[in-house]
């Protein structure tokens, strides 16, 4: 079934960026596509990224660790051209495109955004190991857990792969 308002969350990663070809396989012709990337608050993203997905899964406090530093605006510059950039890309292939980079906390960011009534949120994960693993795995199973429409996620050795 062929999806006409879909968001797509990226970070960053060549993963993510590759994880727009599936977009591309699910959307209806002329759909929706709206580009989110989050920048998460503080200095440690990573460590950012863990507390949100935790805080969320009540796995631990909502306090910890302190995430209340403010952004880089030149990060979020950056993160914004980039957004575009991969919304030009999506535009020649006749979807209409919106996009955002915003900073925030993550999933609960994602899961804000996903209010605005898309039919499906389409990520990727990165398929690493340890606390990596959790970090990145924790932000996919929360945003799947608590998402308001289906979630297409795609694991990092389908993408590496080609599948």
């Amino acid at each position: 079934m062929p999806y006409k308002n879909i968001l797509v969350t990226v970070d960053g990663s060549k993963l993510s960026e590759l994880a727009l070809q599936h977009v591309v396989r699910v959307a209806d012709s002329g759909a929706r596509v709206h580009i989110l990337s989050v920048i998460a608050k503080g200095h440690v993203s990573e460590v950012a990224s863990l507390a949100s997905a935790l805080a969320f899964t009540g796995s631990v406090t909502p306090q910890w660790p302190a995430t209340e530093g403010i952004a880089d605006p030149r990060v979020l510059d950056a993160r914004q051209k980039y957004v575009t950039e991969l919304g030009e890309w999506l535009a020649q292939a006749d979807f209409n495109v919106t996009y955002e980079a915003i900073t925030g906390e993550v999933v609960e960011t994602i899961l804000e955004v996903a209010q605005r009534g898309f039919d499906i949120i389409v990520m990727a994960t990165h398929g690493r190991t340890g606390v990596s693993k959790m970090v990145l795995g924790s932000v996919a199973a929360a945003v799947l857990d608590h998402a308001p429409c289906p979630v297409l996620i795609i694991p990092a050795h389908s993408v590496t792969s080609g599948s």
